[in-house]
């Protein structure tokens, strides 16, 4: 049997997903382990974490190698323990007997830099990083309403609507079950409020893109993919995320609903359901391949797109260690394929590897 590791920041972490994986293990010829990178121990070159025992559907605490393949499903943010884990991290992917299932990309203006230069930056919104107050109030002067989201942001975390009306500079957010807003009447209080922002996290700007439905529902598209066992890119899935009327985003975790992309599809306009389809699928297709060119492997991109009133498409948002309750929400009957799909994968790469080995034994 080999050895499958999934690591994250913390035991607790994602346990549900992680438990549905390791019960494919037996099955694809890997005992599965789950550990968090700062538990290595450099003297022993172990570290400590859990084994999935399949017999007992139990897991086990236990110190053990670091495992040969390895599946990152760390959310790194910037406190000390993310960087202590991430250096880890790219230290493990340095050494000869380990094999990541996939890469992560970088942060997200870095990443819609490479996109602007792509072949799809016809569907990158225009971003720039927030150097300070006074530089975010002169582009509102002339981009009214504006986006701020942080540079290293995920789940819709720490995004923010910002709007001059009135003399006012009104600022919006959403937390989880609650929509927040603030309304700053001087421009020296925003400006204070919005420096202990940067002070905490880097942020970019974008232009506000009206995403929302007649009914003022935020919504968006998200879309999996995955590389099968062999080794191409399919699109899994695509389903629809409805957020609550008033709100700015449309996570899960701002209560947004889930709805099958064909269902949604049907309430369309009919002479732009045929478009948004092909648009939509030219741009998963497209996507892989130019990441890929810039940066390593990838194993799955987890893709949010979000239509205007008048059919425009733009990416929102790539990620390369997606959630899957969208798509498990909408297409139920998809949740074996996907907790098998990351060990699938690893054992395509392992028996890929066996081979070449043998090959060059043969040859010599």
């Amino acid at each position: 049997m080999s050895s499958f590791g999934i690591m994250t920041l913390s035991l607790e972490n994602e346990k549900s997903y992680i438990t549905e994986i390791a019960k494919f293990g037996e099955a694809t010829g890997f005992n599965v382990y789950q550990f968090v990178p700062s538990s290595y121990n450099p003297l022993t070159e172990k570290v400590s974490g859990k084994v999935f025992d399949k017999d007992k559907n139990a897991w086990y605490k236990q110190d053990f190698p670091i495992p040969a393949f390895l599946y990152d499903r760390c959310y790194y943010q910037e406190d000390a323990h993310s960087r202590q884990c991430k250096n880890i991290v790219e230290w493990l992917k340095q050494k000869e007997d380990t094999v990541f299932i996939g890469n992560g990309l970088p942060n997200k203006l870095k990443l819609y830099d490479v996109l602007k230069a792509s072949k799809l930056n016809a569907y990158i919104p225009k971003s720039k990083p927030v150097l300070s107050a006074e530089e975010l109030l002169e582009e509102l002067s002339f981009i009214n309403p504006i986006m701020i989201k942080p540079i290293n942001g995920s789940q819709g975390n720490g995004i923010y609507f910002i709007k001059e009306q009135n003399s006012c500079i009104h600022v919006r957010t959403d937390k989880k079950a609650k929509h927040v807003e603030h309304i700053f009447s001087d421009k020296d209080k925003f400006s204070r409020w919005l420096a202990q922002l940067l002070q905490k996290n880097d942020y970019f700007s974008q232009v506000y893109l009206p995403l929302c439905t007649a009914q003022k529902q935020p919504f968006d598209i998200r879309s999996l993919l995955q590389k099968n066992e062999q080794n191409t890119w399919e699109i899994v899935e695509k389903g629809i995320r409805l957020g609550t009327e008033g709100r700015i985003i449309s996570n899960l975790s701002a209560g947004a609903a889930v709805i099958p992309f064909k269902e949604w599809l049907e309430t369309a306009p009919y002479k732009m359901k045929s478009f948004i389809e092909t648009e939509i699928d030219d741009i998963l297709t497209t996507l892989p391949p130019i990441l890929e060119q810039t940066f390593p492997a990838l194993f799955e991109l987890g893709v949010d797109i979000g239509i205007t009133e008048n059919g425009s498409l733009w990416i929102l948002d790539v990620n390369s260690k997606p959630g899957r309750k969208v798509i498990l929400q909408a297409y139920p009957d998809l949740s074996g394929k996907l907790y098998r799909a990351p060990l699938a994968y690893a054992a395509m790469l392992r028996d890929g590897q066996r081979r070449n080995s043998n090959e060059k034994t043969l040859f010599y």
